[in-house]
């Protein structure tokens, strides 16, 4: 989910951009703004999912990413939609560096590679499909749908996380 939507947002960002009447050099900071709140919290992160438990990261991250995707939906100005996404970075952060711990955890230690395996071709389908599914998206809707359509797959995460 946040590998995808780090994708998504690049094919949109001309439209943003003439929508939130902003220059090119402004918008681009839609997408740096994400970019570098997952890169300045990674590791911090790895710390507190060592403190407190990978689960309750992850599930934080997850609330997280859901609310920055609702900031996102929500915003109005070029402004708001950089904080929102860096908002949703941060979440991003969580479940991007939780997810191989999560793995590590919960794979017996023979097969654990087999897990970081099926994570990495998801991530990479994710990033491969991400400027397909938003061309899809753009095209028949507004670009606060790359962000909305992230509200109902979050919530499933979450409610499969929270069961499993």
């Amino acid at each position: 989910m946040a590998n995808l939507d780090a994708a998504i947002a690049n094919i949109a960002m001309p439209v943003i951009s003439r929508d939130l009447l902003s220059s090119a050099a402004t918008t681009v900071w839609v997408v740096n703004a994400y970019q570098l709140a997952v890169g300045v919290a990674v590791l911090p992160l790895a710390a507190l999912g060592e403190l407190f438990g990978y689960r309750r990261v992850y599930l934080s991250g997850i609330v997280v990413f859901i609310l920055g995707s609702a900031a996102c939906v929500m915003s109005s100005t070029m402004a708001e939609l950089i904080a929102s996404r860096a908002l949703q970075g941060l979440g991003g952060a969580c479940l991007a560096t939780m997810a191989p711990a999560l793995i590590r955890s919960v794979f017996p230690h023979k097969i654990a590679g087999r897990g970081i395996a099926w994570l990495a071709l998801i991530v990479a389908v994710s990033s491969t499909v991400g400027p397909t599914i938003a061309a899809a998206i753009l095209h028949l809707g507004d670009w606060r749908w790359l962000f909305g359509i992230n509200l109902p797959i979050g919530v499933g995460v979450f409610t499969v996380a929270i069961i499993a």
